[in-house]
């Protein structure tokens, strides 16, 4: 391998490294906040972030945290080592794709952190 090949596998590797990083410090995140704001996420079908709470506020702040976690484990699956095999131009798009989840994942849970810290802190 030239000197300029390897150069760049080691950008992209650095780059890959600091996305796959992000993506798995999301989805670590967003389960502790699930876990600590007591979003109860065994039955989806149960309804249960509406009855504990009965404020609308609650039950937008659950689904926004579900929305950060999908978001944030589609970033790390696209992320993951087997890109480098992939294309250039391949592998700009998935990069692409994957700033963008990581953004999406972003600003989820801040909506739902929001949320949930209007419903501690003016309606209680």
């Amino acid at each position: 391998m030239d000197e300029d090949g390897a150069v760049e596998r080691r950008k992209v590797q650095r780059r890959l490294i600091v996305r796959f990083g992000v993506a798995v410090t999301l989805v670590l995140l967003t389960g502790v906040y699930k876990r600590a704001a007591c979003f109860n996420g065994s039955d989806p079908n149960s309804g249960t972030e509406t009855t504990e709470n009965g404020d609308a506020a609650f039950y937008w702040a659950s689904m926004f945290n579900k929305a950060a976690q999908i978001s944030s484990l589609t970033a790390t699956i696209h992320t993951l080592p087997l890109t480098l095999m992939l294309a250039l131009g391949m592998r700009r798009r998935i990069y692409c794709n994957c700033d963008t989840q990581i953004l999406l994942s972003f600003v989820c849970l801040t909506i739902s952190l929001s949320l949930m810290a209007y419903l501690r802190w003016w309606m209680n």
